[in-house]
């Protein structure tokens, strides 16, 4: 049996490295160093993993909290699970067994390991992939505010084109009363019509006729132009409604961590897949180095162990079981004597009764003999005072 001293002989980071293996250290020192130095690498594996959790776990937390000190514990909390986790299942794997139970034991941890492994990727995703996120997050920004400008100017120019209509039936009032003005100046100099100068009364007629075109034209225009004040009202309101809305989209574009995964599922998904599956071979390798590892003197020594612990305990169940048969045994026997005294006492209690019960029978027999031979004598004397 090795003693302490040896076993701390191993140095801190080899005794650290195999107790994250979960083997048996003083076992180990009974072993040849390669057999050491194999648990330690065992051990290595299961540690980096570990640490790889945590820190990706740590930055996942910090995108969502977006505090150091809880991404920190949460973090280490992480970590601390998986390593833990690594360690039970690469503990439960023992050499020497059916490669068909070890593989029954490496599935479930497979699936464990995917799953992990895809949970612990899209934080190192986030972090690899930080410039191209920012640059299409910017993107998205800059495409809804460009569907604002859309928006919004689709709508201005809606009012626009009511102006237009307004100002077009404005002119085309404004050309009818022209060509009344023309027909009336014309007509009152001379140049066409009747020919004559003068005010005469197709002149007037024709004045007549452009005063009321004047009239409906100025109306029209006055009426017009306050629908089109209107209007431009609307226009500024709505260039004022969007330069707003574009600031308060601006100051509240989210950069959160369900902004950054959407903005990585637009990347391309082969550097994706390489980091998952690379995730992944990092997840199991404690498991393969276990299970690929050969069957060496330390898997030969705890078995050793492991089966003279086994005897030792189906021997002391035997004696205990052997104890309890005795103890058994004797309340039996005691018990057997118990109902035998109770039999033997029952027999002789029921003799006395029965001889009791024998004696009442003659007691009741001499009464009745009395009392039949105290008639005979009664009859007797009556007898003979009749006679």
């Amino acid at each position: 049996m090795e003693t302490k001293h040896q076993v701390h002989s191993l140095g801190s980071i080899m005794r650290f490295f195999i107790f994250c293996s979960a083997a048996d250290q003083r076992l180990l020192m009974q072993c040849p160093s390669a057999e050491r130095h194999k648990y330690a690498s065992i051990g290595a594996t299961v540690f980096f993993t570990g640490s790889l959790a945590a820190l990706s776990g740590g930055y996942a937390l910090y995108t969502v909290f977006n505090s150091v000190w809880a991404a920190v514990l949460l973090g280490i909390f992480w970590g601390v699970l998986i390593f833990n986790l690594d360690r039970f299942i690469v503990s439960t794997i023992k050499k020497g067994e059916w490669k068909y139970n070890q593989i029954l034991q490496v599935i479930p941890r497979t699936l464990l390991a995917i799953f992990l492994a895809v949970v612990i990727s899209k934080p190192l995703e986030l972090k690899i992939f930080q410039q191209e996120i920012n640059e299409s997050l910017h993107y998205t920004g800059a495409k809804k505010l460009e569907d604002i400008n859309v928006l919004y100017d689709k709508k201005i120019e809606v009012q626009n084109s009511r102006i237009g209509s307004l100002r077009e039936k404005t002119e085309e009032r404004y050309a009818t009363r022209e060509k009344y003005f023309i027909k009336y100046k014309c007509e009152c100099e001379g140049s066409c019509g009747t020919g004559e100068k003068g005010i005469g009364p197709l002149c007037l007629i024709n004045k007549e006729k452009y005063l009321d075109a004047d009239k409906d034209y100025q109306e029209l225009k006055l009426k017009n132009q306050k629908l089109i004040d209107q209007i431009e009202q609307e226009i500024t309101a709505l260039k004022l409604e969007k330069e707003t809305y574009k600031e308060t989209l601006s100051s509240t574009f989210s950069n959160g961590l369900l902004a950054q995964l959407e903005a990585l599922n637009t990347l391309p998904p082969g550097p994706s897949i390489a980091i998952v599956l690379l995730l992944i071979f990092i997840e199991i390798s404690p498991i393969f180095a276990k299970l690929l590892s050969p069957y060496g003197p330390y898997d030969h020594l705890l078995k050793t162990v492991e089966y003279d612990y086994e005897i030792e305990e189906i021997s002391s169940i035997n004696l205990r079981n052997q104890k309890l048969n005795n103890q058994l045994t004797l309340l039996a026997s005691v018990e057997q004597q118990k109902v035998e005294q109770q039999v033997s006492n029952n027999k002789e209690t029921m003799h006395l009764i029965e001889k009791a019960h024998q004696e009442l029978i003659k007691e009741q027999l001499a009464i009745w003999v009395e009392d039949e031979k105290e008639k005979l004598r009664e009859k007797a004397i009556r007898d003979k005072m009749l006679e």
